[in-house]
């Protein structure tokens, strides 16, 4: 999120710079000599305000999750292994495409050239078809723009942390700033602001301080009401949640201008104004948090804030800046991975800077003005460096933003915080008939120019003019809420929309089409909505519960690993809960804390603690990744993972005896996804070695486990069983294919380690699958 909008290409450096916001030369003495009796209490200070910029970060990725997968639309399953041909499922996902020309504007990137790949092949001046296909519908194109904001909000997640590890903090993603004790997401609770930066409460009623867009927009939407009514909530992404997002990114500029000027001013008993106090603050103490902080009234006021700390130097001759810790850089640096290509060249997403006090700045400030310039524009990083223009840092900043030529496209987003469009194509290629690039990677080369608020503004004009029927287009765009609205019901052309249901004549093991359509229409029967939404709420809080504190976990060095699937993962739970019942997942409610001393089941049926059962787990263990989960028996995505530490998640890299589902002996030793998907199967492994390694658990001491042999079922029929059974370290490893259904080879897992096999060494009957797992769609 960000906070300078760059209205015109043309306006001179410095020129919408705030003078207010400049720090006079008292103030710069206060910074630059300052008694060393604070010292402890600034590092504290600064550590809050940098764990303040990572909940201003993080705050805004759910909220914005939740509304991105409220639009309606249905995605291909796309995946290496072309295990699902032709199956769609619930829910929109990034598309590969252009936008038509009538709904382009001078900051999309045109890509329909590249679409026109088979332009040629027909005869001349006929309709060319196959391109024709590749025009993104209005709800694609909205799902596109909103998606590449996602992503962005997750980098400057990453960056804030790194920011704040250099400086000591060892980041939480689980501040209670945000999130209660049970993982419910308070900060939607129907609350009036932003937090560490805004309380609509506080604001004028006077509409006329909003900048001109806005204000127009605001008057036609909120007829009759003022900031002050304006609450948060995570919901669907209409007209008003996208002026909403649209005043998050407002600029700094207007930040001042929409705060009643009383709150400006020092309060009588505490001698402090409630917004834009000056750091550092002599009052702050040692022991106090990020909830101690003032509100800051804007971003850029909080980053002038976090810098005016970063320059302290104490009357002993020390400096603030002589700590570092751990550093990330997911989106630049992939471990293991020798072919991935850095998708931000112009980001030190690590800050692993070695050299001296103005090297580390230089780097700090590149973040700060990463996050600022993608948010809603730049000018952050100018106005900071134009505080302190008399060091080195600064000097060398503005001569690089004086340096900087003409880009060659209209643009409000600097080249060098743009991805590469290059890497993005080779980091994410097309799979499927997808078409010459990726969904994912063309929703953000599409977008690349585009600040948020640019995004969010183009997004609230394509509603505005496509969210009713209109005779002059056949375009419409809708959101789950309004489908179900009009009566709609899932069919079998929805979810295999060639017919013929050629994924299941592929695979057998794979569920019909119509058990997907039945099993999702039966959860939105009168009689089941209410248990289905709040089970896919619980699931959903669930799934972000387990990615914020996997990282938690990434961050304080527990663990390597970034759990970049769980995002697409905790989409995908958000978006069944919409698409199954039309309504916002609840993220407030929070769920139920794990027992420590239970060993909880992965899927239906397979209890450890009531095995016969036809159970499913409780939603307080559902999650969607590799590292997300907290518990041994939890694992069931696919993605198999050895026995031993090691592998990554989102493919089969596995190698040697391999981990089985819902029979993983630790997190990270297995696939996830709690439950499994009953059309989950197993892609294709990169060493060939189909064999898991089972495991006995001992329910008297949850953490003990032994290893044990597989029993091959009796079979007449050479070709339907092994005989002879196949020893590695003393054990005999269970077999299993590509395309195996999850749930089949997990069940024999569980059979096995629970003596439930017959005299010929089979499992018991497998229960019928559950309309949730008919629902859920696999991990790919």
């Amino acid at each position: 999120m960000n906070v300078q909008n760059k209205i015109d290409p043309s306006v001179e450096v410095g020129k919408e710079i705030n003078p207010e916001l400049l720090l006079s030369a008292m103030q710069k003495q206060k910074i630059k000599a300052r008694d060393s009796k604070y010292k402890e209490a600034d590092l504290s200070c600064l550590r809050a305000i940098a764990q303040a910029a990572i909940n201003v970060e993080l705050f805004t990725i759910p909220l914005y999750m939740t509304s991105l997968y409220s639009i309606q639309g249905t995605h291909q399953i796309a995946d290496s292994s072309n295990l699902y041909p032709g199956r769609y499922w619930p829910g929109l996902g990034p598309s590969a495409g252009y936008i038509p020309e009538d709904r382009r504007n001078e900051y999309d990137v045109n890509l329909e050239p590249l679409f026109n790949i088979d332009c040629l092949a027909g005869e001349s001046g006929k309709v060319n078809k196959q391109a024709e296909k590749y025009a993104l519908s209005v709800n694609q194109q909205v799902f596109n723009g909103v998606y590449s904001v996602f992503i962005e909000e997750m980098l400057h997640l990453q960056l804030a942390s790194n920011m704040a590890s250099k400086l000591g903090l060892t980041p939480s993603f689980t501040s209670q700033a945000l999130i209660n004790e049970q993982y419910g997401w308070e900060c939607y609770n129907n609350q009036s602001g932003i937090p560490h930066i805004l309380d609509f409460a506080d604001c004028t009623t006077d509409l006329s301080k909003l900048s001109p867009e806005v204000q127009t927009y605001f008057k036609k939407i909120f007829p009759g009401k003022t900031l002050q009514d304006l609450r948060v909530n995570a919901t669907e992404l209409n007209k008003e949640q996208t002026l909403l997002f649209m005043l998050i990114e407002e600029t700094e500029e207007n930040a001042k201008k929409i705060i009643q000027s009383k709150y400006l001013e020092p309060n009588k008993k505490t001698k402090r104004p409630k917004y834009f106090e000056q750091a550092p603050y002599d009052w702050w103490q040692p022991n106090n948090k990020e909830s101690d902080l003032p509100l800051f009234g804007s971003i850029g006021h909080m980053y002038l804030s976090y810098w005016n700390y970063i320059q302290i130097q104490y009357d002993d001759g020390t400096s603030l800046l002589d700590y570092a810790t751990i550093q990330r850089d997911y989106f630049n640096e992939r471990s293991g991975d020798k072919g991935y290509q850095a998708q931000f060249p112009g980001i030190n997403g690590s800050l692993n800077v070695k050299a001296d006090h103005t090297a580390l700045k230089e780097a700090l400030m590149n973040n700060v003005n990463a996050i600022t310039d993608q948010g809603e524009g730049g000018g952050v990083a100018e106005m900071l460096s134009k505080c302190w223009v008399e060091e080195q840092w600064a000097q060398n900043l503005l001569a690089a933003l004086a340096a900087s030529s003409e880009e060659e496209h209209p643009s409000k987003v600097k080249e060098k915080f743009q991805p590469s469009a290059e890497a993005l194509k080779a980091d994410y290629p097309a799979s499927g008939d997808e078409g010459p690039i990726s969904g994912s990677a063309c929703a953000r080369i599409t977008n690349k120019y585009k600040d948020h608020f640019q995004i969010f503004s183009d997004t609230l004009q394509l509603i505005v003019d496509f969210e009713k029927p209109n005779a002059s287009s056949s375009e419409r765009y809708m959101t789950w809420p309004t489908w179900f609205a009009e009566g709609n019901t899932w069919s079998s052309a929805l979810l295999d929309p060639n017919g013929g249901d050629k994924a299941h004549k592929t695979n057998a093991q794979l569920p019909q089409v119509e058990s997907a359509v039945q099993a999702l229409n039966n959860l939105k029967l009168a009689a089941n909505i209410g248990d289905t939404h709040k089970l896919f709420s619980q699931s959903a809080v669930g799934t972000i519960k387990g990615l914020t504190t996997a990282l938690d976990r990434y961050w304080s060095g527990q663990t390597n690993e970034f759990p970049g699937p769980a995002m697409g993962g905790s989409g995908d739970r958000v978006s069944i809960c919409w698409a199954t019942t039309g309504i916002a997942p609840d993220l407030v409610t929070g769920i139920e804390p794990q027992n420590p001393q239970t060993l909880y089941h992965a899927c239906q049926g397979m209890s450890y603690t009531n095995i016969g059962s036809d159970d499913l787990p409780p939603p307080e263990v559902y999650h969607s990744c590799k590292g997300s989960n907290d518990c041994k028996a939890q694992g069931g995505c696919g993605f198999v993972h050895s026995t031993t530490a090691g592998g990554s998640c989102g493919g089969s890299v596995a190698k040697g005896p391999k981990s089985a589902p819902a029979d993983n002996k630790c997190n990270n030793l297995g696939g996830c996804a709690v439950p499994i998907s009953a059309s989950q199967l197993f892609p294709e492994l990169a060493d060939g070695e189909y064999k898991m390694q089972l495991f006995k658990f001992d329910l008297k001491n949850k953490n003990s486990f032994s290893a044990i042999d597989y029993t091959y079922p009796k079979s007449d029929d050479p070709c339907k069983g092994k005989q002879a059974p196949e020893k590695q370290d003393e054990h005999v490893l269970m077999p299993y294919e590509k395309g195996d259904g999850v749930y089949n080879i997990a069940w024999q897992a569980y059979c096995n380690a629970n003596g439930l096999l017959d005299a010929d060494g089979n499992p018991k009957e497998q229960p019928t699958p559950s309309d949730i797992r008919l629902a859920l769609p696999p991990s790919t």
